[in-house]
């Protein structure tokens, strides 16, 4: 082979090489492209996820706390009308009270 034959080998083996470097980089370029969507799409659905655990969570909260209301206003209810009916005992006791001491004056006149 002659010195001309070998450098233009040479040439063709540094050409190529340049190539494949360059083919290597662009694959590269395309790979991390791909993995900053993939990336991006697994974040998206996390978000996505997120929010729906977030409206269950306060959804749940939401139901707990009126079904608490509910019972404290059931509760309180009961305890109104135990008053109530307590008042009104009362009533009718100083009514019989007031009563008996009337008779006792207007006996006594």
């Amino acid at each position: 082979m002659e010195k001309t034959e070998i450098l233009e080998k040479i040439k063709e083996a540094e050409s190529k090489v340049e190539s494949d470097i360059a083919s290597a980089e662009e694959k590269k370029k395309n790979m991390i492209y791909e993995a900053k969507l993939k990336a991006r799409e697994i974040i998206e659905d996390a978000q996505k996820e997120a929010e729906s655990i977030k409206a269950k969570i306060v959804e749940d909260a939401r139901s707990s706390i009126e079904a608490e209301k509910e019972e404290i206003k059931q509760r309180k209810s009961r305890d109104i009308e135990q008053l109530e009916a307590k008042g009104k005992d009362n009533v009718w006791k100083a009514v019989d009270y007031l009563y008996e001491k009337f008779l006792g004056m207007v006996e006594h006149v």
